[in-house]
């Protein structure tokens, strides 16, 4: 029996390790099982109620769906380097009583039960202090993500508006300043892509502002993908590079979180009032040279933005922005 706690107890303790070092201190697109299963946990438990809330009393529960998640990923490691050093106490000789592994724990033992509990303490400490560090980097990862959107909610608040950014841009600089604006929000997704990956609470942490990430990638891209459509051979470098980070970005995410998108032919996801005739007119008006007739345009147009634009809106459902409810999601997984 010794020997089997003994074996138990490093198997728990290595499996405890394993998942702090791949959350941490592994730099991978990637990220622990215990750090996925404790945010679909919270975010299922905290959508379930939250459902069946005004919308108020749901933007509430929401916002601790992130926070509640990280605290359970803390917890549960606690609890395994606790149960992996009981089991090394009972194989070293401590009774199996509360008493007695009360004593351990408080490092009032001595010999080899004296060593482990020091041990125990120090890892405790240790994992303490490496999630400290964790939650610095989810929060930074967080303001950097909330910085962009914040910037472009004081140009654009909803998805039809990233015709108007665009027609600025193009009205106030050069092919270059587009450039740069396109490479701005290439790297802002690719940020998003990476940091949501290795944090999967990210997902669910609520904006600082009235404006959500999906859909501020949805605005920027919505403006690439128009510049593409209409004029192909005039687009700046990194429009292609901006609709692809995009599209891996959100169509990878929509996996993550469980979201699975029909395949379409049209998105008119947001975009459902617009004519694109006249988001063409303001944009060749603005300064975007015209290298397709308008049916040639449109397509073209399409066939990009079927591949991000439902993967956006099925995200924000999820993520019950604005309190949307299973019935949404259903509507927009038939469009």
């Amino acid at each position: 029996m010794s020997v089997l706690a003994a074996v138990a107890g490093v198997l728990v303790l290595m499996v405890v390790w394993s998942s702090v070092l791949r959350t941490v201190l592994i730099p991978r697109r990637t990220s622990s099982r215990m750090a996925r299963w404790t945010v679909r946990l919270a975010a299922a438990a905290g959508t379930a109620v939250a459902r069946r809330l005004p919308r108020r009393a749901c933007e509430s529960v929401m916002d601790f769906c992130a926070p509640v998640s990280l605290l359970l990923m803390m917890i549960g490691w606690l609890l395994g380097l606790g149960l992996g050093f009981a089991l090394l106490a009972l194989a070293a000789g401590v009774a199996f009583d509360a008493d007695a592994m009360l004593r351990f724990f408080e490092l009032k033992l001595a010999g080899t039960a004296g060593v482990l509990a020091v041990f125990a303490a120090v890892s405790v400490t240790v994992v303490i202090a490496v999630f400290l560090a964790h939650v610095v980097r989810f929060v930074d990862a967080y303001s950097r993500r909330e910085r962009f959107v914040n910037r472009l909610a004081a140009q654009a608040s909803q998805i039809p508006d990233g015709d108007r950014v665009l027609a600025d841009y193009l009205r106030s600089g050069s092919r270059d300043n587009l450039d740069h604006h396109f490479a701005e929000w290439a790297d802002w997704l690719a940020d998003i892509h990476g940091s949501h990956v290795c944090y999967p609470g990210l997902v669910y942490h609520r904006p600082s502002g009235d404006l959500w990430w999906p859909h501020a990638a949805m605005i920027v891209m919505d403006a690439a993908a128009l510049v593409d459509a209409v004029a192909p051979k005039w687009a700046p470098p990194h429009t292609r590079v901006l609709l692809d980070s995009g599209t891996a970005c959100l169509q990878q995410l929509a996996e993550r979180i469980g979201i699975v998108v029909p395949e379409l032919t049209v998105s008119l996801h947001g975009r459902e009032e617009c004519s694109f005739g006249d988001t063409v007119e303001l944009a060749t008006a603005a300064g975007l040279p015209a290298e397709r007739d308008p049916y040639q345009a449109w397509a073209a147009f399409q066939d990009t933005r079927v591949r991000y634009a439902p993967y956006a809106v099925m995200i924000g459902s999820r993520l019950m922005c604005h309190a949307e409810t299973e019935e949404d999601e259903v509507e927009y997984s038939s469009q």
